[in-house]
């Protein structure tokens, strides 16, 4: 598609730009979070509460970049013209991102204390085992629909 207007033309440079900044940074992180960060802490560090505990900031940063990036890819989507999964998988990227923030990892948080203090039981200690399982495989899909709209962004720009 060409434009006749230079300064639709520049925009839209721009907004494809700031897609694939957006999107390189959600996915460099994911990957180096899954592969080096989280493995490396639990390895190194002296027990996994300890681990767990830096482990958790860190993943709650990426769940907010990724929620903040979702609806900023979508916008810019919305923008370029592009419809379908362009538009609604970045979106649905974010929610799951604010689900596994504040649906899983804050019920981890609240009984963390109550899986590895001195009151332990087997029933919290299934119960976080759940939702660690759950919150393992929301991060799984968020990867997998990340690397999904990577195809989706490269076929829709080298259509245009």
């Amino acid at each position: 598609m060409t434009h006749s207007n230079p300064l639709r033309a520049a925009g839209d440079v721009w907004l494809r730009a700031i897609s694939w900044l957006l999107l390189g940074g959600w996915i460099g992180a994911w990957v180096l979070f899954a592969f080096v960060v989280a493995p490396t802490a639990f390895r190194v560090l002296p027990s996994t509460q300890i681990a767990g505990q830096l482990i958790g900031p860190v993943l709650a940063t990426l769940h907010l970049y990724g929620a903040v990036a979702g609806v900023a890819l979508s916008a810019s989507a919305w923008g370029l013209s592009r419809t379908g999964a362009c538009l609604w998988l970045p979106l649905a990227m974010s929610a799951l991102c604010l689900l596994s923030q504040f649906g899983v990892t804050s019920q981890i948080e609240a009984i963390r204390p109550l899986v590895f203090g001195p009151q332990g039981s087997p029933e919290f200690a299934a119960r976080y085992q759940l939702l660690h399982q759950l919150s393992m495989g929301i991060y799984t899909v968020v990867g997998l629909a990340g690397f999904l709209l990577v195809a989706l962004q490269a076929r829709a720009d080298w259509r245009r």
